[in-house]
């Protein structure tokens, strides 16, 4: 006879692996060892679902030959099924998914496998035998897996649970009752036990971990404990979670964990049940509560390790540096002790970070004579001697901080921590750590890359996504790795529109970029220097392509020396942590988010952070790119990021920036929708004196600028083919109180020619006169505004508005700019010759009499400007008889 069983307390996994297993030895007979949980009980006499299974009571053990057993290989768990495991005879075929344990059982078939429902496995079975089920067994199938799985979002599942899922359903699987059995209200009893378990709720820490631990007495059976004890866990939120409930003379443990260091299966199996790491039960024999709770604390003690605290994974005494110290002597402390980055103190606590790559750059550059206060890393974390190794783990693990300060308890510095000792802490503990957490999916906090294609599709139009299927095709044929990277990945993840694509290539960019051309067209246009090419493609815009790049400067605010490099060195040299995504396009993990740096954290926090401390002295710039960009996202500038950048100023490094580069940046933050603010976070930083010495931003100034903003932003939206360059605007207002020759210094410092300085000026000085002749006007003087706006240039026409005194003014200009100038008369001067008028000074006054009556409205028809012309042109002819 073969008999085919589970363990005690029997749930839907059980049920639904003794129902696969019966499919797999069809004569075999189903023997539970003890009762089911109430939610299979209730489900077997409300769907009537055919299970035959035979009684325990009476049942005739000698006549069984192979004895099947699922979710669990421990003897302990089969109650009096445990008797006749090791007897001679008995062929044992076992099917499970927890852990491996010295005291398992063992079968000539033993299928051990990691998954976060044994019916998954049971599963996978049938359908590599290409056994059928019915609609009926593949919900029951689905309710195993989805109990074991919490629906599949408890960290054990793995990726054949969703598959197994994926296959139940194309069977029949039927979700609805899948949900009608397993979310379910509490009934009134775990009711009352919820909170009695409340009520004696503890809270442990052991070893630096801390535990919940309660107990309840229930006076009746309570069905589904572990019902209870998941709403409580997720109630308090809870990590780790120990339960003993007294019920019927015995004493049950339920156990649920979140956290890697505590093993809820392992502490489970010593009290003699057993589980998961995340989810565990015992029935504990022979013991009284206290006694329980004993065994389970010292159970706790045995199985969860000490953590390491700062004081044990420091090196002391600390090598220091003070911030008054030149970079030189720094780099001469680093070579001498062979270390690669020093805290700075001051009085003994430390106040910075600085690392020999830091210093190094900075020697580059010539600034050895330098402080070190300017240049250190300010925004740090440190922790105390007490500190556990989980915080240290976190500054430099997750937040990428090299080395950590501890502080003694009086604040001053006694130590330092490394990454080295921290992987040396991590090592140590793996090598100490049972094997089965050293499994990939018990592990927790893992990080995980993140796969972009479903927001890819889903805020990306087609012919986008169809563009970078053939660059991801182009680049597997040249053998290359092609990356989307910068401003584009920056805003999908914002879910920002942005149609400029930038592509960079681990290869050759120039050779990807022309045999792509080659083979969907275009035009390739390339620069050598630094290994980039634009390509243009017939129906889209331009696409630039990079070779991955590393570059370096030879002096501060310099154009970059380029080389070939790989993708993480091209995104270090760029300018914030946001700007330094990337997506892979092609091979392994293809649409994978590359974060060498943490840009998405800062994307989530709304932070802005260069990636190094020399990034401003390299290329100065940067520092209006971050004005730029803190405006247009609402971001704000990171602490340390922000003293670098005022460092930067204060060195005066902003002269160094050349004209034509200075201006680039100038334009595109005028070009923003909103570049008012911008401009008055560049006062604040005291930068516009940097770019003239006059320049004085008043409040004045600042509400001209705003209004400027106002008025570009209005011609935006009404004029289709009058353009208008808004950083001419801007600088007409920031130039207001400059005087004499200072307009041309501005202009000339900005990188252009003495001739379109000039033509800047005699711009500008139009829009004052425009202004000064305006503000004498009235609405109903539509000539007067023609003639005193005629001829100032669309960016002078917009300067005028923005410095306008109210709406009557600005009502004129508007009337002028979207009207009154392009009234015309509708004769022409052939016209007006066949109608007796003649060639001469006398018929320029006529067509220019005409156009005044028109601007007022008076001559509605081409044959009323006919009659006016000859009228007007006899009353000339009386007063200037010499010119006709």
């Amino acid at each position: 006879m073969i008999v085919i069983t589970t363990h005690l307390n029997a749930d839907f996994d059980c049920l639904a692996s003794m129902v696969a297993a019966k499919k797999l030895h069809p004569t075999g007979v189903l023997l539970f060892p003890g009762s089911q949980e109430k939610s299979v009980r209730i489900f077997l006499e409300k769907t009537g679902f055919p299970l035959n299974a035979a009684r325990l009571k009476n049942f005739d053990f000698k006549k069984v030959s192979k004895l099947v057993i699922v979710d669990t290989a421990s003897k302990e768990r089969l109650g009096p099924l445990s008797r006749i495991c090791e007897s001679s005879g008995i062929e044992l075929e076992i099917y499970d998914h927890h852990p491996e344990s010295e005291k398992d059982l063992h079968g000539k078939i033993s299928r051990i496998e990691k998954r976060g429902s044994n019916t998954t496995l049971m599963v996978e079975i049938l359908r590599e035998k290409g056994i059928g089920m019915t609609p009926e067994e593949a919900t029951l199938f689905m309710l195993g897996i989805y109990e074991d799985t919490g629906s599949l979002t408890f960290s054990s599942t793995c990726p054949e649970d969703l598959k197994a899922a994926a296959y139940l359903l194309t069977k029949g699987a039927n979700l609805n009752t899948v949900s009608d059995f397993l979310h379910r209200n509490l009934t009134a009893a775990q009711v009352d036990m919820l909170r009695d378990l409340l009520e004696r709720l503890e809270f442990h820490n052991i070893n630096g971990v801390e535990v919940a631990i309660a107990r309840a007495v229930a006076k009746r059976h309570v069905g589904d404990v572990s019902m209870v004890v998941h709403a409580l866990k997720d109630m308090e939120n809870l990590n780790a979670l120990f339960v003993i409930v007294e019920m019927e003379k015995r004493l049950h443990l339920v156990a649920r964990s979140r956290v890697g260091a505590v093993d809820a299966g392992a502490i489970a199996s010593r009290l003699g049940g057993g589980g998961h790491p995340t989810a565990a039960s015992a029935t504990i024999k022979d013991m009284l509560m206290d006694e329980a709770m004993g065994a389970l604390m010292k159970a706790l003690n045995a199985s969860i390790a000490p953590a390491s605290t700062a004081a044990e994974m420091m090196v002391s005494p600390a090598i220091t540096v003070s911030k008054n110290d030149t970079l030189e002597t720094v780099e001469k402390t680093l070579t001498r002790h062979n270390i690669n980055s020093v805290p700075v103190a001051e009085s003994g606590r430390a106040v910075g970070l600085i690392t020999r790559q830091v210093v190094e750059k900075s020697l580059y550059h010539g600034l050895g004579a330098e402080k070190t206060a300017d240049y250190m890393q300010t925004d740090f974390g440190q922790v105390t001697v007490d500190s556990p190794s989980d915080a240290i783990n976190d500054l430099i693990l997750r937040k990428k901080q090299k080395l950590v300060p501890v502080a003694g308890k009086n604040g001053q510095l006694v130590g330092i921590i490394s990454r080295s000792d921290v992987m040396r802490v991590l090592y140590s503990d793996m090598l100490k750590a049972p094997s089965t957490m050293l499994q990939p999916h018990r592990r927790v906090n893992r990080p995980v890359a993140r796969d972009m294609k479903g927001v890819m599709n889903e805020h990306l139009a087609k012919e986008m996504l169809g563009l970078i299927e053939k660059a991801s095709i182009c680049a597997d044929e040249c053998g290359y790795t092609a990356y989307a990277v910068g401003g584009f990945t920056r805003d999908l993840l914002m879910r920002r529109k942005n149609l400029d694509i930038d592509i960079v290539i681990e290869g050759d960019g120039i050779e990807f970029a022309k045999r792509f051309t080659a083979k969907h067209g275009g035009r390739v246009k390339a620069h050598k220097k630094f290994q980039t090419a634009i390509m243009l493609i017939p129906g889209y815009h331009k696409i630039d392509i990079a070779t991955a790049r590393t570059e370096y400067y030879t002096e501060p605010a310099a154009l970059p020396i380029v080389e070939m490099s790989s993708i993480k060195n091209d995104l270090y040299r760029r300018d914030f942590t946001i700007n330094s995504l990337a997506i892979k396009l092609n091979g392994a993990n293809k649409n994978r988010l590359i974060d060498f740096f943490g840009g998405q954290q800062d994307l989530k926090d709304g932070i802005l952070r260069v990636l190094h401390n020399l990034s401003f002295v390299e290329d100065p710039t940067r520092i209006f790119r971050a004005i730029r960009f803190e405006q247009r996202f609402g971001f704000a500038i990171g602490g340390q990021t922000e003293r670098l950048l005022k460092v930067a100023v204060k060195k005066g490094l902003i002269d160094r920036i050349s004209g034509s580069r200075l201006f680039g940046e100038l334009k595109i933050i005028f070009d923003e929708g909103q570049p008012s603010k911008a401009i008055r976070r560049i006062a604040d930083l005291g930068l516009w004196r940097l770019v003239h010495s006059a320049i004085g931003f008043s409040e004045k100034t600042e509400r001209l600028c705003e209004k400027a903003e106002e008025a570009v932003n209005w011609h935006r939206l009404t004029f289709d083919t009058e353009k208008a360059a808004p950083w001419t605007v801007y600088l007409f207002c920031l130039s207001i109180a400059l005087t004499k020759n200072q307009p041309i210094e501005l202009m000339e410092r900005l990188g252009f020619s003495r001739e379109a300085a000039l033509s800047f000026c005699e711009a500008r000085q139009k829009a004052r006169e425009g202004s000064q002749k305006l503000a004498k006007l009235s609405a109903s003087m539509p000539v007067q505004a023609f003639e005193a706006l005629s001829g100032l240039s669309e960016e002078a026409l917009l300067t005028v508005m923005a410095a306008a005194k109210g709406r009557e003014e600005k009502r004129i200009i508007a009337e002028f700019m979207t009207k009154l100038r392009y009234v015309k008369p509708r004769v022409s001067g052939n016209d007006l010759l066949k109608n007796g008028i003649k060639r001469g000074r006398l018929l320029g006054k006529v067509l220019t009499a005409i156009q005044r009556e028109n601007l007022k409205g008076a001559l509605p028809t081409k044959k009323s400007e006919i009659r006016f012309a000859k009228k007007f042109y006899g009353a000339l002819k009386e007063n200037f008889p010499q010119d006709a």
